[in-house]
């Protein structure tokens, strides 16, 4: 897994989302993210055809288009060796994150993935990320976390967020994180009623 020191959990984001990412977006307060935004927009969409991780995976996507989620599902694949989650898992339940909180971090998120996707040229890559074998996503990540660009920095940051936290949130994790599980689940609390008298 790649390390990062912004994923830790000192860093706070929005409740429901990762930490370092809020609602106010992330591109916006990248160096150049309206260029990113509109030169995202320019992208091919790709047709789910080129596109089968979704429905092989039998996932009901509410947010991504079906390209967007084979984007998401390699690069948990890349990010995720050796933790006891599928990046099925991790990238339906960003899908789902991201139908929730909406725009405009669900818009910025989307343009990351298609930047990501389309620009392996930068390192010569003649295929697009997700057609990339495990560890040549791994390096290509690699790139965009240690840039001299902020946007790319950025970038990365935001999907390593999402995968991160959505990853770690898991029960599975449980084994190597030592997390015992929340209160209620470890202490049985009888359910007592209580009697507040006559209200007015």
């Amino acid at each position: 897994m790649l390390e990062d020191a912004s994923l830790r959990p000192a860093a706070r984001g929005a409740p429901g989302l990762p930490p370092g990412i809020d609602r106010r977006g992330f591109l916006r307060n990248a160096t150049g993210g309206g260029v990113a935004a509109a030169l995202a927009a320019l992208l091919p969409a790709g047709c789910s055809a080129d596109y089968p991780q979704a429905s092989t995976d039998r996932i009901e996507l509410q947010s991504l288009t079906a390209k967007e989620y084979a984007i998401v599902r390699a690069a948990a694949e890349a990010m995720l060796d050796g933790v006891p989650v599928t990046p099925a898992s991790v990238a339906a339940a960003i899908d789902r994150e991201l139908a929730a909180v909406g725009d405009p971090v669900r818009a910025d998120f989307r343009s990351v993935l298609g930047l990501i996707e389309h620009l392996t040229i930068l390192r010569f890559h003649r295929r697009t990320f997700s057609e990339l074998r495990a560890e040549e996503r791994l390096r290509y990540l690699q790139d965009w976390a240690r840039s001299r660009f902020a946007l790319r920095r950025g970038a990365y940051r935001a999907l390593a967020g999402f995968i991160t936290y959505f990853a770690w949130i898991r029960d599975e994790t449980r084994s190597l994180t030592g997390f015992p599980g929340p209160f209620p689940e470890r202490v049985a609390i009888p359910a007592t009623p209580v009697d507040f008298g006559e209200i007015a």
